[in-house]
């Protein structure tokens, strides 16, 4: 079977060293210049003298934005590359200098006092971000941040800290990884990607030893995977306090620009549904011929799948094709991605493990990298990591600052896309034994984006209050397995070895309690799905103007013109009605 390997071309952000380093040095340049430039602030200044200031400001960020992500990029496909670390170095450097120089501009739009500025009163404030429109929400809501700023001294300190120390630790967890070599039988891996696809095989002796082999590796660490991430958990709580936040989550929620109340809802009406899921775990025990699923079978296959693989290209056309029954638009950007070579598609040696789209500019078609390998659930890996990319070419006609999507809205288009996918695939078969194979994966990936990373949050928030009281490494371990116990109920037996699990997931070390991303867009884009169903083809322009917004206006009132209200336990609720019924159609097959 052919399978093509896409590398991208990373000459878009910058051609090469030599470019790298000319880039560099121009923005050292500029950044010099930045005193000259802030001149004319006061509080009473011309509009058309602001508007020209925020926006000579975005254009310098997003120089600023290439040379971060090239490094990051060129070392997320090979994570031993001494030379993009480097070049990461120099760009931190140049990042810290870039934020110190602006720092005072930064207080004074916030409204906070600074040595050179006059403080700039609300009603002058309204006055000048009415001049850049785009920029109008985001520059409002540094207002609100404000009062969780620290002294312009303090946060020197803690950006310095941040780069320097956390990301440096995060690192340092990424090479820990790298070095893993995993038993499979006879068999040596040295890929996380690789020794992953055994937890979804036919056969139940390699799914075990899959995730045994992959824990055995973490347990050996484990003591310094512990270490990185209470360092991670203290910088975290320690910066959330002094900041004034009520609750380490409550930083993460304010950042994502999501209230508390809602996180909180949410969190509580998916584990007040997990029963869905441990129904779907008791049938699928039953269909295995199982008096109880064990936590390796998780993930296992239905008996009846075809065991179809697809090469890249066949995932490509499949995928394509289900974009362009839903909507032209949303095909012509997917094709965009590919025709401009920004995809890298196979795992290979030191490259992270994973999948991810990243978006360096409204000016660059965002990069998609993923760890291919043949099978239905990349093929909506990639429908899924498309439509990230699709959502920023939606937006692409803002300024950097607000062409990103925040929280609520950043997992609508890729939720989509996989629903897209998975409609038309399902629609068109006609083999029953392999809907039901399809009906019985989807709820299996339901169940890891949705109840999984929700018990991820939960264990996040106990972990936090442990270690800050002093927890050992063990007692981590055990909270994990009761984190694991609660969710799967009777439903799922839980081998011991599941209680490292913990420290492979990349998330609750590089972004505290991010992880209820996935079932938030998971639960909002099956509302949305919903409304579609319902509404037809003419609810697609209202579902392009949620993705042209990206992050320049407030996610929740962008959502309420929907009809959705986040605080609403009836509206995660309505996204679980869709799953239960999925679960019910299942039974009936």
């Amino acid at each position: 079977m052919i399978n093509k390997k896409l590398f991208w071309e990373l000459g878009d952000i910058a051609g090469g060293q030599n470019d790298f380093e000319g880039r560099l040095e121009l923005i050292r340049k500029e950044t010099g210049q930045i005193d000259e430039k802030l001149k004319k602030v006061d509080p009473n200044m011309l509009v058309t003298d602001f508007a020209e200031l925020i926006i000579w400001q975005e254009d310098l960020e997003e120089k600023i934005n290439r040379v971060i992500y090239l490094p990051e990029l060129m070392e997320s496909t090979n994570q031993k590359d001494g030379l993009a670390r480097l070049m990461k170095t120099k760009a931190n450097d140049l990042m810290l200098t870039y934020n110190q120089k602006i720092r005072d501009f930064s207080y004074w739009i916030k409204g906070l006092e600074t040595e050179k500025y006059a403080r700039l009163d609300d009603e002058n404030a309204k006055r000048l971000f009415k001049s850049v429109p785009d920029m109008e929400y985001g520059l409002g809501y540094a207002r609100v941040a404000a009062k969780h700023n620290l002294k312009k001294r303090e946060e020197e300190i803690i950006e310095n800290k941040s780069i320097y120390g956390e990301m440096a630790i995060s690192d340092l967890r990424g090479l820990i990884e790298a070095d893993f070599v995993y038993d499979f039988g006879k068999k040596k891996i040295g890929s996380q990607s690789e020794i992953l696809k055994y937890v979804h095989s036919t056969k139940s002796a390699e799914r075990e030893i899959a995730y045994k082999s992959l824990f055995k590796e973490h347990k050996k660490e484990i003591d310094k995977l512990f270490v990185i991430y209470q360092s991670v958990v203290k910088n975290w709580d320690y910066d959330a306090k002094l900041r004034g936040y009520a609750s380490p989550i409550a930083m993460r929620n304010f950042a994502n620009q999501v209230p508390d109340e809602a996180i909180e809802v949410l969190l509580e009406t998916c584990r007040e549904n997990k029963n869905i899921f441990q129904r779907y775990f008791q049938y699928k025990a039953k269909q295995m011929g199982l008096k109880q699923l064990r936590r390796f079978d998780l993930y296992a296959p239905n008996g009846n799948r075809t065991g179809k693989q697809y090469d890249f290209t066949q995932a490509k056309e499949v995928v394509l094709e289900a974009f362009g029954d839903f909507s032209p638009n949303f095909k012509e950007k997917a094709v965009k991605i590919f025709d401009d070579n920004h995809i890298d598609s196979h795992n290979q040696k030191n490259k992270r493990s994973g999948a991810f789209c990243a978006t360096v500019s409204p000016q660059i078609t965002p990069y998609i990298l993923m760890n291919y390998s043949e099978t239905l659930r990349d093929v909506y890996t990639l429908a899924h990591e498309l439509g990230h990319g699709i959502h920023s070419l939606y937006a692409n006609g803002h300024y950097p600052s607000s062409q990103q999507a925040n929280l609520p809205l950043s997992e609508t288009a890729s939720t989509f896309g996989e629903m897209i996918l998975f409609e038309k695939l399902f629609t068109n078969e006609k083999d029953v034994k392999v809907k039901k194979s399809m009906l019985w994966e989807k709820m299996s990936d339901s169940y890891a984006t949705i109840l999984r990373q929700n018990y991820f949050v939960l264990f996040e928030i106990e972990a936090h209050k442990l270690i800050s009281r002093g927890a050992r490494v063990e007692e981590v371990n055990k909270l994990y397995l009761s984190n694991l116990h609660e969710q799967f109920g009777r439903s799922v037996s839980v081998d011991p070895t599941f209680q490292y699990e913990w420290s492979y997931v990349s998330h609750i070390f590089e972004t505290p309690f991010y992880c209820y991303a996935y079932n938030f867009g998971e639960l909002l884009s099956l509302s949305l799905w919903a409304k579609y169903k319902n509404e037809g083809k003419v609810f697609i322009p209202r579902l392009e103007k949620i993705l042209t917004a990206g992050g320049s206006r407030d996610p929740v009132a962008v959502l309420s013109e929907v009809g959705v209200d986040i605080k609403s336990r009836s509206f995660w609720r309505s996204g679980f009605e869709v799953i239960l019924a999925w679960q019910n159609q299942l039974e009936r097959l």
